[in-house]
């Protein structure tokens, strides 16, 4: 069940806030509404026509799309400080993604009415439309390279070091089988390439929590490796 939060700083300091301007950042703010999604609540369903725009602040979210069983296959996590929805916002129509909560999430809801109106408004807020939608092609195209070109264990070590904290620690709040859907792997697989990495000293490994000692040791030996 997704509940409100009232917090009137709430998102304030969101990359893409930010980037659309002050004037936009204060109007996209009176607009919105902040809400909390427990993990495993579905934000919005596949297919579903657009209705907002959601700026994750805080948890994380799975993409989804459904196969021709209706089966769902996650195709992306999408990390505190990212947008979903851009393009269909934009585009309109109905949109083959769906997006469920992969661990207890905060968010932005901006209602496409309002942010449409806003955007004819704020010339600048458009600029960061476009942004963010050829930064999350970008990811796209990334994500299609390593599925297709790049060992499990690349893809592993991949994932982990763009999750690195200060400190080394990984950020990982999402079930490990989601993010072996992520990464085009079964679960077993993935505990395999980790146990893996930390037999050849280049992770630690403490029940859930994951350490990288060194990102670029972990990135060359995986790439080096035949795994």
């Amino acid at each position: 069940m997704q509940e409100m939060i009232a917090a009137p700083a709430y998102g304030t300091g969101h990359p893409f806030l930010s980037a659309a301007g002050a004037a936009a950042a204060r109007a996209l703010m009176a607009a919105a509404r902040p809400i909390t999604v427990p993990r495993r609540d579905v934000i919005f369903a596949p297919e579903a026509e657009p209705e907002a725009l959601y700026l994750l602040l805080e948890g994380s979210v799975g993409l989804s799309m459904r196969g021709k069983d209706g089966a769902p296959g996650l195709l992306e996590i999408i990390s505190p400080g990212e947008c979903f929805l851009m393009p269909a916002v934009i585009l309109g129509g109905a949109w083959p993604f769906g997006a469920e909560a992969l661990a207890q999430s905060r968010l932005l809801r901006i209602p496409l009415e309002g942010f449409h109106a806003i955007m004819a408004e704020e010339p600048q807020l458009a600029e960061a439309s476009l942004a963010q939608m050829a930064r999350q092609w970008r990811i796209l195209a990334d994500q299609l390279r390593d599925m297709k070109l790049t060992k499990a264990s690349e893809r592993v070590a991949h994932f982990l070091t763009g999750r690195l904290m200060p400190g080394g620690r990984v950020a990982m709040p999402e079930p490990r089988a989601a993010i072996a859907a992520r990464l085009g792997i079964t679960p077993e697989s993935l505990s395999r390439v980790m146990h893996g990495l930390e037999a050849a000293g280049l992770v630690r490994l403490q029940g859930r929590r994951v350490e990288v000692p060194d990102a670029e040791a972990l990135n060359q030996a995986t790439r080096a490796s035949g795994a």
